[in-house]
């Protein structure tokens, strides 16, 4: 006997998010350039299936969807929203929002943009701590302690300890009926919005597992930035900064 079983679900939908807060500064110049020379992007669609098993994922998407069009308030709230569900590129473009000013209509707050790196940077993805570091070196004493003080607050719903728990119980609560299904080999399942017909119960129950794994990729073991501390710098330059920096013995 084959199985039915019925969700909403779309892969390959790919959201890049570590350049979403630079994108408004490129779609303004784009328009600023005239309909004559303005490259032509592909619009923005997000299905609300993504919801459902990666909501850190779908949420990514309707963020970028909004800056497309430009909705910059739309757009911040959608990018909380993902970083909510343990969204680690959603907190560093939120991070590089905040730190650059460069979301049209969304006031640059440099210690709130540190706090968000922080905790972007916790996974030690190279390009987020190299911007986290760059951000701290570049800032102000009294910015990285009130930045310090931010990031404790939002770490207590933003961390991984937390937001990574609450999108990896997620994610296998809403994928166990598919799992059950593609145990039984022979089993055919359909998801509206991904497959027009049946498929494989198993082939489709790996697809998913794999953009999971992609999304939760260093999560397990994670280590904690913890407080804001001004860090070892990337390059010569920025570590005759830090050095510089540091306080008389």
């Amino acid at each position: 006997m084959k199985r039915y079983w019925s969700g909403v679900l779309v892969l390959g939908m790919v959201v890049c998010m570590p350049s979403m807060a630079w994108s408004a500064s490129a779609e303004k110049a784009s328009a600023a350039a005239g309909p004559a020379t303005a490259p032509a992007q592909e619009r923005v669609y997000c299905m609300s299936g993504w919801e459902r098993f990666l909501p850190g994922e779908y949420y990514a998407c309707r963020a970028r969807y909004h800056l497309q069009r430009q909705h910059p308030y739309q757009a911040v709230k959608m990018l909380k929203e993902a970083a909510y569900w343990a969204n680690k590129d959603a907190q560093h473009a939120l991070g590089l929002a905040y730190v650059n000013g460069d979301i049209a209509g969304i006031a640059a707050d440099r210690p709130l943009g540190i706090a968000w790196l922080a905790l972007a940077a916790e996974r030690k993805n190279s390009d987020f701590v190299r911007d986290y570091t760059t951000a701290v070196l570049g800032s102000s004493r009294s910015d990285v302690s009130e930045a310090s003080k931010i990031y404790l607050k939002l770490r207590k719903t933003y961390g991984d300890s937390v937001a990574g728990d609450r999108a990896t119980r997620r994610f296998v609560r809403e994928v166990e009926p598919l799992d059950r299904s593609a145990a039984v080999g022979g089993n055919m399942v359909y998801i509206d919005g991904l497959t027009p017909l049946p498929q494989g119960a198993f082939s489709l129950s790996r697809k998913i597992h794999k953009e999971a794994e992609r999304f939760f990729e260093g999560l397990q073991g994670t280590v904690t930035v913890g407080v804001l501390e001004r860090v070892q710098a990337p390059s010569p330059a920025l570590r005759e900064q830090y050095k510089a920096d540091l306080p008389e013995k």
